[in-house]
């Protein structure tokens, strides 16, 4: 079981919540419902310096009221894979998962494949979910292949401080392209080097950036404001990072804005 932080018990509140919301509301409108997890882990966690321990993104899509037709789950660490197919096979038969070892950013296509053609006649929905540990670990190009294969929204953490505030100085390098892969794009760079920069933090430029990136493909975006700023109460409310949804429907955004304004926004320890 990884360790992970406290704040990790905020992320994963919010997606059961969302999946379950998803997954009840869509059942009788899709023919196929799909949930799709691009940095699966192990299925659970153990909460740092405790005897915690919570259950992870997958078995939190697993538990909704109205399963999934399909779950897809993508991982690069091999024993964190192990552990997961175990930790699926008490809840699930094989055949509703689909596991892909490897780096994610190279198995977009075999992501498609796991799943049936869609078509005017048989109509699917997919919910991704992207969790990268850093910014170097996903390229806006993975994103947006799977957009353009299948119908799909995208719950997504954006590491903007716990990572790319933190290392400014490296990634604004010119010959750094962790950034320019991330976002899909280099031209952040002229927008950050201009005026404006002086009046935002490096991290929440970014993540406003990315929605920027996901809004011409086509994606909804109406500014930062539907982001969730997660923060470590605990140490100055130190900030941590963005969690994004992005969907081409209307009704999923009022899904997400419900699920903001319905769990809690941060937790208290003692």
């Amino acid at each position: 079981m990884p360790e992970v932080g406290f704040w990790s018990k905020i992320k994963h509140q919010k997606v059961g919540y969302y999946c379950d919301l998803f997954a009840n509301s869509m059942k009788r409108k899709w023919d196929y419902r799909a949930y799709i997890d691009l940095f699966a882990s192990a299925g659970k966690c153990r909460v740092r310096n405790t005897n915690e321990v919570i259950l992870g993104s997958p078995l939190l899509a697993m538990s909704v009221g109205a399963p999934f037709d399909k779950y897809v789950f993508c991982e690069e660490d091999s024993v964190s894979m192990d552990a997961l197919k175990r930790r699926t096979q008490l809840y699930f038969d094989d055949k509703r998962c689909a596991f892909i070892s490897g780096n994610t950013n190279e198995n977009a296509q075999r992501v498609i494949d796991t799943l049936p053609t869609f078509d005017f006649n048989f109509k699917g929905l997919s919910l991704c979910f992207v969790d990268p540990y850093g910014a170097g670990d996903l390229k806006f190009s993975t994103l947006k292949e799977i957009a353009d294969k299948i119908y799909v929204d995208f719950l997504v953490l954006i590491p903007s401080f716990m990572d790319i505030n933190r290392n400014e100085r490296n990634y604004t390098k010119r010959d750094n392209r962790v950034l320019d892969e991330f976002l899909g794009t280099s031209s952040w760079r002229d927008a950050w080097n201009g005026k404006s920069k002086r009046n935002q933090r490096f991290g929440d430029f970014i993540a406003n950036e990315f929605g920027l990136q996901m809004k011409k493909i086509d994606f909804l975006y109406e500014g930062s404001d539907d982001m969730e700023l997660v923060k470590n109460e605990t140490d100055k409310n130190q900030r941590l990072y963005h969690l994004a949804f992005f969907s081409k429907h209307p009704l999923a955004l009022k899904f997400w804005r419900d699920t903001v304004r319905n769990t809690s926004r941060q937790y208290r320890f003692f």
